[in-house]
């Protein structure tokens, strides 16, 4: 007898799903030189990052902002410098349509291309429905969220080895929890070391001036057309959380990224200004030491211990792009 109840989908098959993510995350095909793979700027076995300031991408155009690693992003909340996308799902083809990225014309572009070398593979998966952006959204993000980084030292550490950190990684830990303040943005409850929230870098009165002005402009701007912009311009993508909400107050804010890996993932800051750990963290506790505290309270011992903890965040394996 029919209960009227309306036939349920059948369960994703996550596995499969990140099985064809991989397939498209390597291929070329997808850009418009036929030279770019997503793999170009954030390889696998160079803990998904390509170790250049900003990234290169197809006709060797130069972007405006420093490759994150994509290991751990299965729990984050908000992608990109800025934040401008909420899930895996919906920021996927951004960097397929933008022009100093993968260069394609275009949604139907990319899902044209996908659907001429994987057909079989989408029909297969997603009977009746084959490559939409949807689909093809869902494949990429699949893969990603299995990009799971193997324990670090530091994790093990806190499952019970006592040996796992050796004796001035525990003393940097000491010093990042507490005096030199970099938990406040850096917590390491969840593990990602982030607070996943915004904060501003350098201030000044020049800076604030020359933001005003890119401001002003992109306020004029669609979403479409701000975004491209963060692409193209230095200035525009130096306004940071501003391109996603027009608020004064985010000029210049940018999300916390993951410490996780932290190690191998130089250089470092949103346009890659910064090429060693241990002046990323001397720059850090140059603007953000807690009130009262200057540089020069950290003497150059305790900084290298806070750089011996950040190494204890970084897997033994994290450069091979094995997840678990």
């Amino acid at each position: 007898m029919d209960s009227g109840a309306e036939p349920q989908p059948s369960p994703p098959d996550e596995k499969a799903w990140a099985s064809l993510g991989a397939a498209l995350f390597i291929d070329t095909s997808l850009s418009a030189d036929g030279k770019v793979a997503c793999a170009t700027c954030h390889p696998p076995d160079a803990a998904f990052t390509d170790g250049k300031p900003v990234s290169r991408g197809v006709f060797d155009r130069t972007g405006t902002r420093n490759v994150p690693s994509l290991w751990g992003l299965a729990s984050a909340r908000e992608f990109f410098w800025d934040g401008r996308r909420a899930s895996l799902e919906t920021l996927m083809f951004d960097p397929l349509t933008t022009a100093e990225e993968h260069g394609m014309e275009g949604e139907e572009a990319v899902i044209s291309s996908v659907q001429a070398r994987y057909s079989a593979e989408f029909e297969r998966l997603f009977p009746g429905r084959g490559a939409t952006r949807e689909t093809v959204s869902r494949v990429l993000a699949a893969y990603v969220r299995q990009q799971v980084p193997p324990p670090s030292p530091f994790e093990q550490f806190l499952s019970g080895d006592a040996q796992a950190l050796r004796p001035e990684q525990r003393r940097g830990f000491a010093l990042f929890t507490g005096r030199a303040g970099c938990a406040r943005c850096h917590p390491p409850e969840g593990g990602a070391f982030t607070d996943g929230s915004y904060h501003a870098g350098e201030i000044s009165a020049a800076l604030i001036a020359k933001q005003a002005g890119a401001a002003r402009e992109l306020a004029l701007l669609d979403p479409g057309a701000r975004r491209a912009a963060v692409s193209a311009r230095a200035e525009v993508a130096a306004l940071g959380r501003y391109v996603v909400t027009l608020r004064a107050s985010d000029l210049g804010r940018f999300r916390t990224p993951s410490l996780r890996n932290v190690a191998v993932t130089a250089p470092y800051m949103r346009d890659g200004s910064v090429p060693t750990l241990i002046q990323a963290v001397e720059r850090e506790l140059y603007y953000r030491l807690p009130e009262g505290l200057q540089v020069g309270d950290m003497t150059p011992s305790e900084r290298s211990d806070i750089v011996a903890f950040l190494h204890s965040l970084t897997s033994p394996a994290a450069s091979t792009g094995i997840g678990r």
